[in-house]
């Protein structure tokens, strides 16, 4: 995702196979559980990269096409650590790139709006993922205890979230972001 040439290859792979780009879901992402004191510029240039710089290459990508079909859908993922400044696994270079992808996603929906494209964001918790099966039991332990709802969110509850937002049901939905966290984090 950080290469712009790959992006286009990918865009036009799709339109070649498909002849449309409908939808595009941001998914792609890096952590990395470091303190400020030793964090180097090439932990954050790293995390930014696949982050946010990835992100936006491929909305970029697909933005042409869905302008000229005046319809697309693009849900980018974030993160709890984007809002309440910190989570379980990432770093605050994670919890910075991932609160970027949370300005960035609000200002392209302000600019899309008019050519029938919806910009939103997901913000998830944590999930049941082997990364999070990999924590020690009592590491795990503290964070359950942090999450009204006792367990970590799981896979298909993201997914369901997003097939809603890239749905004509969402249609008059932009802008926005969805928190899926079990309650760890409440606006």
């Amino acid at each position: 995702v950080t290469s712009k040439e790959s992006n286009e290859a990918m865009v036009e792979k799709v339109l070649q196979t498909y002849g449309r780009i409908d939808i595009l879901v941001n998914n792609a992402g890096i952590s990395q559980k470091v303190t400020v004191q030793d964090m180097t510029l090439e932990d954050i240039n790293k995390v930014f990269n696949v982050n946010m710089f990835g992100l936006f290459l491929c909305t970029q990508a697909v933005l042409k096409t869905m302008k000229n079909q005046k319809y697309g859908r693009i849900v980018s993922l974030s993160s709890v650590s984007a809002k309440r400044g910190g989570g379980v696994f990432g770093g605050p270079h994670y919890s910075a790139s991932k609160a970027a992808v949370l300005g960035f996603s609000k200002n392209l929906a302000r600019e899309v709006a008019l050519d029938g494209i919806t910009v939103n964001c997901v913000a998830p918790g944590l999930v049941n993922t082997d990364i999070w099966k990999s924590l020690p039991e009592d590491e795990a332990k503290k964070v359950i205890d942090g999450i009204p709802m006792g367990r970590p969110g799981e896979t298909e509850e993201i997914a369901a979230t997003i097939a809603f937002l890239v749905s004509q049901e969402a249609s008059y939905i932009t802008g926005e972001e969805i928190d899926i966290n079990g309650g760890s984090h409440m606006d």
